[in-house]
């Protein structure tokens, strides 16, 4: 791929919307309705250690797959993808695409 000279940190989202791993389904949906987003990075309280993400298509999944459970009742922690990629923001922009094509 060639440079483009666009670099990670010109496009990404500085301050970004999170939740800890005990957060339930029901409040979780409700961040990411008050916040406008589609997704949430998973972190503890205190920490910068991030833990995983939480999409709107891993909600609707378990509001498919766990129906009978009140999402209340269903924790972040036990639906959350563990596996992030992530990037230093002075790559440039093609390296994170090649990143995510793997």
């Amino acid at each position: 791929m060639v440079e483009t000279r666009v670099k990670v940190g010109d496009l990404m989202t500085r301050n970004f919307s999170w939740i800890t791993p005990d957060t339930n389904l029901k409040t979780c949906a409700k961040t990411m309705i008050k916040k406008r987003v589609g997704s949430l990075i998973v972190k503890e309280k205190d920490s910068d250690n991030l833990k995983g993400i939480i999409t709107e298509k891993d909600i609707v999944w378990a509001v498919v797959k766990k129906s009978k459970e009140d999402l209340s009742n269903i924790l972040v922690k036990d639906i959350m993808k563990r596996r992030v990629i992530t990037i230093k923001p002075s790559a440039d922009i093609t390296e994170a695409l090649r990143r995510i094509k793997r």
